[in-house]
């Protein structure tokens, strides 16, 4: 049975989301890194996040089943004073042995309660435009917000537009 929690300390899960990271990016998402992404590399991301964990704005959520990583999701939540009811969701990855399973959606799940339990009160988010997150997104009640193209580079290296989404909650 798949588990969601939200971290606090990640330190014992850096090596499988080190191995989540380089195989997303692997398989194209534009989430900040272009292949091939490094361990180390990918091991010193989430060291910085862990780090990050430690501010009252930044939360993580990890989906586990049968000790397997499964997923991830972060939100970051605004810290100027005319933004504090807003955050960001950020990095929704799910290893490809996981897809199509209801883990995103889950993570999702997990994040927007958490959220409107703390009284944030919108989502925005991006990605690129034609991947599975950017049709998995309105399912989920996101309103697309517009699309930039060429906003960045895929994690293959090739110029990708961007979507962004919105959700009030």
């Amino acid at each position: 049975m798949m588990a969601i929690t939200r971290l606090d300390d990640l330190s014992q899960y850096h090596d499988a989301l080190a191995d989540l990271l380089i195989e997303t990016v692997a398989d194209g998402a534009s989430i900040g890194f272009l292949a091939p992404v490094t361990f180390f590399e990918a091991r010193s991301y989430w060291q910085n996040v862990n780090t990050d964990l430690a501010e009252p704005t930044q939360w993580m959520w990890i989906a586990f089943e049968a000790g397997q990583l499964l997923g991830t999701v972060q939100l970051s939540v605004c810290n100027k004073a005319n933004g504090n009811h807003r955050a960001e969701v950020e990095k929704l990855m799910v290893a490809k042995a996981a897809r199509g399973k209801g883990v995103a959606k889950a993570l999702m799940g997990a994040l927007e309660a958490w959220a409107s339990e703390h009284e944030l009160r919108l989502l925005v988010l991006d990605t690129k435009q034609g991947d599975t997150a950017s049709f998995l997104y309105p399912k989920l009640g996101y309103q697309n917000g517009g699309v930039i193209p060429n906003f960045a580079r895929d994690g293959l290296g090739c110029m990708a537009a961007t979507v962004y989404f919105y959700k009030q909650i």
